[in-house]
Formats: C-alpha cells, structure tokens, sequence
C-alpha cells in the first residue's frame, strides 16, 4: 500500500474527534429533561424544555383529586429530576377567587390552574390555548365527552373551538340503584306484567318506563320514595333538568340542528347552532321538548318529598338514597360518599336512552406561566394510562383514559361488583352530553334566573309554561348584553 500523507491523517484524525464531540453533547442533552412524545410540525411545535431546575406549581381545590396530582407530580419528578410539582390546595369555596386573583395581576405565582366544568370559562381568559401542546397527549384515549364540557371552549369572537384546559379523571350524571330491588325476579315480573317494560335500569329507553317504576314501587309500598333527584334551587336544578331534557333534545332535530350536545360551552339548553346574524345560539328549552321536560322533571319530584319540606341536593341526596330510596340520579362522585353496605348494593347505568351528564374537573396553563412546555409535558403524564390506573386504585377516581379502564376491567383482583361500577361509569361518559351551559355569566345570571322559575314551578305557584318562558326571556336578555345584540 502507499503510505498516507501526514497533512491528510491530521485532518482527518480532527474531523473524527469533532464528530464525536458533536454527538456526545446530542448524547448527554437527551437526558435532559421532557421533549415532546411526538411532533408534526417544527413552525409551531413550543420552544424544548430548559435543562435547568424549575417547579411546576398547580393550584386547584382541596381534595383527593389533589391529592392523586401531586402524587402523579412526585412520579413525574422521578422520571425528570429536574422538575418539581408542587400542588397548592385551596378550600372549593375560594379557590376560584384565589386563582382569579392570581390571574388578573398577571402574576407567574402558578403555572397550572385548576377548574370545574362550569367554571371553565371564569379562567378562560387567562389560559393558554393548548393547540400547540395537542400533539403530546393521545387524544384519542381520553374520553371526548368527558373533555368537551369544561376543556373545549367555543370562542364567539373566532367562531372556532379552543382547547383548553385536560380533563384528567372521569365524572357523570347517571342512574345509582339498590341491584337488592331491581334484582328482585317477583319484583320483575310483577311490572313487567303490569307495565309491558323490563325492571332492569340498563334496559330503560325513555323516561316513561321511569315515572312507571316510581309510581309500581311506591303504590306497592316497597319503597316510600320514588328514584330521587336534585330539587335544589340554588344550584341543583340546573344539573337535573338537562339530564331528563337531553332525551328530547336529541330527537329534536329543529333544536340540535345535527349537534346532539349543542353548541361548545352553551351546550343543550341552548340551539345547536348560533342564530342567524348572531355570533351565539339562544335558549332552546322554551319549546314542546323542554315543556315535556319539565313536565317529567315536575313528576319525579313529587315521588319525592316537596322541596320546601326536605331538599334534595348534593349533600343530602347519598343519606337520603341509603334512608330507603330504590335509587338516585347522581354524580359519580357521589358514590364515595355512601357506606361499604350500600356502595355494595349499588349499580349505576345510564339516563333512560343510554346517554348522561358530564360534570368533571380539568387543569389548564396560565398565559403568565414561565413553563408553559413542562406544564403540558406533566398534563400529558397525567393522563397517561398508567397514571390513569393509579388514579383508581389509589385514590378511587375514575380514569378518563380509555386504555387504563380496559386495564382496570381486566384486572381480576378488581372485586366484580368494583369492575361494574367502573364499565357502567365508562360507557355512561361514553355518551354524556346532556350539559347545562358553562359560559361566563352561568353562575352569575343565568342559573339563578332559570332555577327560581322552575322551582316555582316544583311549589305549584307557576305554571311550566310561564316558567320556561320567563327563564328563556331573560337569558337571551343576558346574552344581548354579553355578547351585543344579532344583526338580523
């Protein structure tokens, strides 16, 4: 062979060592810390996670959701020792109040927010739009409906859809029933005899088969009450209309106009589409579907104690089911508050027709957050299906990843009757758009307006007809003066 020239070997030899001095900084900077679990795009994918050590500080209310994401905070800080979670708990009376305040001065005290569905749009404001962060999570395992009512939000402004804010367990209005009763096959073929429908709650269609079961088991004297539900004038009744209205609304088609849940953050009680020459939809309920509505509403409450006599609310409603009720029309998460005995005897399934109620809990990144890409970065751990499964068992929330609760359902060492409850609160949120609306003014105007006409309507001092059009009058009066007058 011919020998090398000296120059050329020098060269070369230099160029060696530079490549690997490039790839061992491209070596040691991947293990630092979070980068994106997938990008399609380098034009709006956000600036890489800083190396250096930073705290991630969530405030949110108090209670075990809090407690499951500062224990997912502490397995995140395994994985990435450069990033602490820190959650600040709040009384659920005054969080709200503690993060506006926070927000409004712009301050960068807190990185992620915590809110509920209907608070949404309180914190909207002041939260990023997570389009560019979309593309860590899969969103296609978290369950949409349980994400759209409280982490989409339908900018009037834009007309488009914005993201924002994760939802990060699972939360619906369903059917909670005594399985000793429904179970019971004299029971069965009793009323069914009687009234040509099956007894079983998965069965039910329509919410006649349900005034059926209340009227066969309180005539019978086998129950005192009826199946119970909300009557609360300051709050509860905006949640328990929607469920039974929600059945005629989706076979309205003039109402929902090809949108069963309606319109983002105005949702069933509203048009399904913006009006004509206006940038929102307005009130719906003032129609013969929501008039059936209310008039169902109005019956399965006198199945139950007047509601100037004993309210039936979300504090009350676990005791008063356990007191002797055949069942209730609660939120999921209120069956953490029923003893083991009865938690025992339960089953849930969904509103008659096989749809629900959503009403869960979400954490969005504030604009003011000098870590917005680790913000996301933990929310998309959070959601993962193997925090998802941890959620359950051990803090005994429901995953709102699809691939934790298959995993939970397949789990043997999941007690049956615990595996039941989970696959009827899965396929329940499935289905659940039957949502009151959550825009800003809910709490402020609307509710009140809409509740006070309708318990007026529960005491017999107001005819259903005059309720509903009182309440839809003033709602759209609060929409002109929100979001200015239709052009047409």
């Amino acid at each position: 062979m011919r020998g090398v020239n000296r120059p050329l070997l020098i060269a070369i030899v230099v160029i060696v060592v530079l490549v690997i001095a490039i790839a061992a900084y491209y070596v040691g900077t991947s293990k630092h810390p979070v980068s994106p679990t997938s990008s399609t795009s380098t034009t709006t994918s956000p600036a890489a996670v800083s190396s250096s050590n930073i705290t991630l500080t969530v405030v949110t209310f108090s209670g075990e959701s809090a407690q499951f994401i500062q224990y997912a905070g502490n397995e995140f800080h395994k994985l990435h020792p450069n990033i602490s979670v820190k959650v600040i708990q709040e009384p659920f009376s005054n969080y709200i109040t503690v993060e506006l305040t926070a927000l409004e001065a712009h301050s960068t005290q807190y990185d992620i927010i915590g809110f509920t569905s209907t608070s949404a749009l309180r914190v909207a404001p002041y939260l990023v739009n997570l389009a560019p962060y979309l593309n860590m999570f899969n969103m296609s395992d978290i369950i949409q409906p349980q994400e759209a009512f409280g982490g989409l939000y339908f900018n009037t402004t834009t007309g488009q859809e914005e993201y924002i804010g994760i939802v990060y367990e699972t939360a619906v209005y369903l059917l909670a029933y005594n399985s000793t009763i429904f179970d019971n096959p004299t029971l069965a073929n009793e009323f069914q005899s009687q009234y040509g429908a099956e007894f079983n709650p998965q069965t039910w269609q329509n919410w006649t088969t349900v005034l059926e079961v209340d009227k066969f088991l309180t005539s019978n004297g086998i129950t005192k009450t009826g199946l119970l539900i909300d009557d609360h004038a300051a709050h509860g009744i905006i949640d328990a209309f929607p469920a039974v209205y929600g059945w005629f609304y989706a076979r309205n088609s003039t109402l929902n106009q090809g949108n069963v849940g309606g319109v983002p953050t105005f949702n069933i009680m509203f048009m399904g589409k913006p009006a004509p020459g206006c940038s929102y939809p307005l009130p719906s309920f003032n129609s013969t579907s929501g008039l059936q509505a209310l008039e169902v509403y109005g019956q399965l409450v006198s199945y139950e104690p007047p509601p100037n006599v004993t309210v039936v609310e979300y504090d009350n409603l676990p005791n008063l089911y356990e007191g002797g009720a055949p069942g209730a029309f609660m939120f999921s998460t209120q069956l953490s508050y029923l003893s083991s005995s009865a938690y025992n005897q339960t089953l849930v399934a969904p509103l008659p027709g096989g749809y629900a109620e959503t009403g869960t809990d979400f954490l969005g990144i504030s604009k003011y957050s000098l870590h917005q890409q680790a913000a996301a970065e933990f929310l998309a751990f959070l959601v993962s299906p193997q925090m998802q499964e941890d959620a359950y068992l051990l803090f005994h929330k429901f995953p709102v990843s699809k691939m934790a609760t298959n995993a939970l359902l397949s789990n043997s060492s999941i007690p049956l009757h615990d595996r039941l409850i989970i696959k009827g609160i899965y396929e329940a949120a499935l289905n659940a758009w039957a949502n009151p609306p959550n825009i800003p003014i809910t709490y402020t105007d609307l509710i009140p307006q809409f509740n006070s006409q309708v318990y007026n309507y529960l005491l017999g001092t107001e005819s259903a007809q005059a309720a509903l059009k009182q309440a839809a009058q003033s709602w759209t009066s609060d929409l002109v003066q929100t979001y200015g007058p239709c052009s047409s």
